[in-house]
Protein backbone atom coordinates (compact mmCIF):
# COMPACT_ATOMS: atom_id res chain seq x y z
CA UNK A 1 0.00 0.00 0.00
CA UNK A 2 1.44 3.35 -0.94
CA UNK A 3 1.84 6.13 1.62
CA UNK A 4 -0.75 8.09 -0.39
CA UNK A 5 -3.28 5.24 -0.11
CA UNK A 6 -2.60 4.95 3.63
CA UNK A 7 -3.16 8.70 4.00
CA UNK A 8 -6.43 8.50 2.08
CA UNK A 9 -7.57 5.57 4.24
CA UNK A 10 -6.79 7.57 7.39
CA UNK A 11 -8.67 10.61 6.05
CA UNK A 12 -11.66 8.37 5.35
CA UNK A 13 -11.81 6.78 8.80
CA UNK A 14 -10.72 9.64 11.06
CA UNK A 15 -14.17 11.37 11.14
CA UNK A 16 -15.82 8.01 11.81
CA UNK A 17 -13.95 7.80 15.12
CA UNK A 18 -15.88 10.79 16.50
CA UNK A 19 -18.46 9.74 19.08
CA UNK A 20 -21.99 11.08 19.40
CA UNK A 21 -20.69 13.41 22.10
CA UNK A 22 -18.07 14.78 19.68
CA UNK A 23 -15.18 13.08 21.46
CA UNK A 24 -12.53 12.00 18.97
CA UNK A 25 -11.15 8.50 19.61
CA UNK A 26 -8.78 8.15 16.64
CA UNK A 27 -5.83 8.28 19.06
CA UNK A 28 -6.66 4.67 19.85
CA UNK A 29 -5.25 3.74 16.42
CA UNK A 30 -1.78 4.98 17.43
CA UNK A 31 -2.00 3.10 20.75
CA UNK A 32 -2.94 -0.08 18.89
CA UNK A 33 0.04 0.35 16.56
CA UNK A 34 2.32 0.47 19.60
CA UNK A 35 0.64 -2.58 21.18
CA UNK A 36 0.80 -4.57 17.92
CA UNK A 37 4.49 -3.70 17.52
CA UNK A 38 5.15 -4.96 21.05
CA UNK A 39 3.30 -8.20 20.29
CA UNK A 40 4.56 -9.10 16.84
CA UNK A 41 8.31 -9.28 17.37
CA UNK A 42 9.76 -10.87 14.22
CA UNK A 43 6.50 -12.56 13.16
CA UNK A 44 5.92 -12.47 9.43
CA UNK A 45 2.77 -10.47 8.72
CA UNK A 46 1.13 -8.78 5.78
CA UNK A 47 1.82 -5.18 6.81
CA UNK A 48 -0.82 -3.76 4.45
CA UNK A 49 -3.51 -6.05 5.82
CA UNK A 50 -2.49 -5.32 9.40
CA UNK A 51 -2.49 -1.55 8.76
CA UNK A 52 -5.96 -1.60 7.23
CA UNK A 53 -7.36 -3.79 10.01
CA UNK A 54 -5.99 -1.39 12.61
CA UNK A 55 -7.31 1.68 10.79
CA UNK A 56 -10.83 0.30 10.26
CA UNK A 57 -11.26 -1.84 13.42
CA UNK A 58 -13.11 0.80 15.44
CA UNK A 59 -15.55 1.92 12.76
CA UNK A 60 -16.84 -1.41 11.44
CA UNK A 61 -20.36 -0.71 12.73
CA UNK A 62 -20.41 2.60 10.85
CA UNK A 63 -19.36 1.12 7.50
CA UNK A 64 -22.51 -0.83 6.73
CA UNK A 65 -22.14 -4.16 5.00
CA UNK A 66 -18.73 -5.77 4.80
CA UNK A 67 -19.85 -7.71 1.72
CA UNK A 68 -18.55 -7.02 -1.77
CA UNK A 69 -20.17 -3.89 -3.15
CA UNK A 70 -20.63 -2.31 0.29
CA UNK A 71 -19.29 1.07 1.37
CA UNK A 72 -15.98 -0.36 2.62
CA UNK A 73 -15.49 -2.44 -0.52
CA UNK A 74 -16.07 0.59 -2.74
CA UNK A 75 -13.59 2.63 -0.73
CA UNK A 76 -10.95 -0.14 -0.83
CA UNK A 77 -11.40 -0.40 -4.61
CA UNK A 78 -10.87 3.35 -4.82
CA UNK A 79 -7.51 2.82 -3.14
CA UNK A 80 -6.72 0.43 -6.00
CA UNK A 81 -5.89 -2.39 -3.63
CA UNK A 82 -5.61 -5.92 -4.98
CA UNK A 83 -8.96 -7.74 -4.75
CA UNK A 84 -7.41 -10.42 -2.52
CA UNK A 85 -6.29 -7.81 0.01
CA UNK A 86 -9.69 -6.07 -0.03
CA UNK A 87 -11.40 -9.44 0.53
CA UNK A 88 -9.07 -10.27 3.43
CA UNK A 89 -9.71 -6.84 5.02
CA UNK A 90 -13.49 -7.29 4.80
CA UNK A 91 -13.33 -10.84 6.18
CA UNK A 92 -10.91 -9.90 8.97
CA UNK A 93 -13.02 -6.97 10.11
CA UNK A 94 -16.00 -9.28 10.39
CA UNK A 95 -14.33 -11.79 12.66
CA UNK A 96 -11.26 -10.42 14.50
CA UNK A 97 -13.18 -9.95 17.78
CA UNK A 98 -14.56 -13.47 18.11
CA UNK A 99 -12.71 -15.70 15.64
CA UNK A 100 -9.42 -14.15 14.54
CA UNK A 101 -7.62 -16.06 11.81
CA UNK A 102 -4.09 -15.42 10.73
CA UNK A 103 -1.38 -13.47 12.50
CA UNK A 104 -2.70 -10.02 11.54
CA UNK A 105 -6.15 -10.64 13.03
CA UNK A 106 -4.66 -12.32 16.10
CA UNK A 107 -2.34 -9.37 16.72
CA UNK A 108 -5.22 -6.90 16.47
CA UNK A 109 -7.39 -9.10 18.70
CA UNK A 110 -4.72 -9.30 21.40
CA UNK A 111 -3.83 -5.60 21.13
CA UNK A 112 -7.48 -4.75 21.80
CA UNK A 113 -7.58 -7.14 24.77
CA UNK A 114 -4.47 -5.44 26.16
CA UNK A 115 -6.27 -2.10 25.85
CA UNK A 116 -8.94 -3.51 28.19
CA UNK A 117 -6.47 -4.95 30.71
CA UNK A 118 -4.55 -3.34 33.55
CA UNK A 119 -4.87 -0.55 36.05
CA UNK A 120 -5.45 2.25 33.52
CA UNK A 121 -8.26 0.31 31.84
CA UNK A 122 -9.85 -0.49 35.21
CA UNK A 123 -9.60 3.18 36.20
CA UNK A 124 -11.32 4.17 32.94
CA UNK A 125 -14.15 1.72 33.72
CA UNK A 126 -14.41 3.24 37.21
CA UNK A 127 -14.67 6.74 35.70
CA UNK A 128 -17.35 5.52 33.28
CA UNK A 129 -19.31 4.13 36.22
CA UNK A 130 -18.99 7.53 37.91
CA UNK A 131 -20.46 9.21 34.84
CA UNK A 132 -23.44 6.87 35.23
CA UNK A 133 -23.67 8.06 38.83
CA UNK A 134 -23.15 4.60 40.32
CA UNK A 135 -22.22 4.71 44.00
CA UNK A 136 -18.48 4.26 44.45
CA UNK A 137 -18.73 1.12 46.61
CA UNK A 138 -20.96 -0.56 44.03
CA UNK A 139 -18.76 0.49 41.11
CA UNK A 140 -15.62 -0.77 42.84
CA UNK A 141 -17.28 -4.07 43.81
CA UNK A 142 -18.04 -4.75 40.12
CA UNK A 143 -14.72 -3.52 38.75
CA UNK A 144 -13.19 -5.82 36.14
CA UNK A 145 -9.37 -6.26 35.95
CA UNK A 146 -9.52 -7.19 32.26
CA UNK A 147 -9.62 -10.27 30.06
CA UNK A 148 -8.30 -13.60 31.38
CA UNK A 149 -5.19 -15.21 29.85
CA UNK A 150 -7.17 -17.79 27.86
CA UNK A 151 -8.84 -15.12 25.71
CA UNK A 152 -5.54 -14.13 24.08
CA UNK A 153 -4.45 -15.73 20.82
CA UNK A 154 -0.71 -15.08 20.97
CA UNK A 155 1.74 -16.28 23.59
CA UNK A 156 3.15 -12.77 24.01
CA UNK A 157 -0.35 -11.31 24.35
CA UNK A 158 -1.26 -13.89 26.99
CA UNK A 159 1.87 -13.13 29.02
CA UNK A 160 1.45 -9.35 28.82
CA UNK A 161 -2.28 -9.57 29.47
CA UNK A 162 -1.82 -11.83 32.50
CA UNK A 163 0.72 -9.43 34.02
CA UNK A 164 -1.57 -6.43 33.42
CA UNK A 165 -4.55 -8.31 34.87
CA UNK A 166 -2.61 -9.31 38.00
CA UNK A 167 -1.52 -5.71 38.54
CA UNK A 168 -5.12 -4.54 38.15
CA UNK A 169 -6.38 -7.23 40.55
CA UNK A 170 -3.97 -5.98 43.22
CA UNK A 171 -5.00 -2.36 42.61
CA UNK A 172 -8.70 -3.22 42.72
CA UNK A 173 -8.29 -5.24 45.93
CA UNK A 174 -6.49 -2.32 47.61
CA UNK A 175 -9.12 0.12 46.35
CA UNK A 176 -11.91 -2.10 47.70
CA UNK A 177 -10.23 -2.26 51.10
CA UNK A 178 -9.91 1.51 51.25
CA UNK A 179 -13.48 2.15 50.08
CA UNK A 180 -14.80 -0.39 52.61
CA UNK A 181 -12.73 1.22 55.38
CA UNK A 182 -14.04 4.70 54.54
CA UNK A 183 -17.60 3.52 53.95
Amino acid sequence: MTPEARGRAEQFVRPLYAGLDGVQTFDRVARLHARVDALKGDAAVDEDLLELLILFHGVVDRLGSLAPGGRLDLFLRGLELPEDLARRVRAGLGRFHDDPRGPEEELLHDALLLEAAGVAAAAERLMAAGKKRLPLARAVSHLDPGPPRERYRTARGAALGAARREEAERWIAELRRKVDADG
